[in-house]
């Protein structure tokens, strides 16, 4: 059930790493609100905070995308590995 929705994130790493970009500097954009807005107008805080709120989410679901590839690069990777072992094994 969990395996389908994570194997399509981790179908295209670049995409994933373009949202944790995205998200980073939505994120960022954010922090400058906030900080803009605790020195000159408070209402630039409100946007600030649902900047940073959407830019985390976004750089979160990024990451997890390349979280997810990079999983299932090394499980795939111990997999061969260990079939490769087992097949070498055998020497009579």
């Amino acid at each position: 059930m969990q395996k389908k929705p994570l194997s399509r994130l981790a179908a295209d790493p670049h995409k994933s790493w373009g949202r944790f970009k995205y998200g980073l500097g939505f994120f960022c954009v954010g922090v400058v609100l906030v900080l803009l807005g605790a020195n000159s107008w408070v209402w630039l805080q409100i946007p600030g905070l649902l900047a940073l709120v959407i830019g985390c989410v976004y750089a979160l679901y990024g990451y997890v995308g390349i979280l997810a590839y990079r999983m299932q690069s090394a499980f795939s990777l111990a997999n061969a590995e260990r079939g490769k072992d087992k097949r070498n094994t055998h020497q009579d």
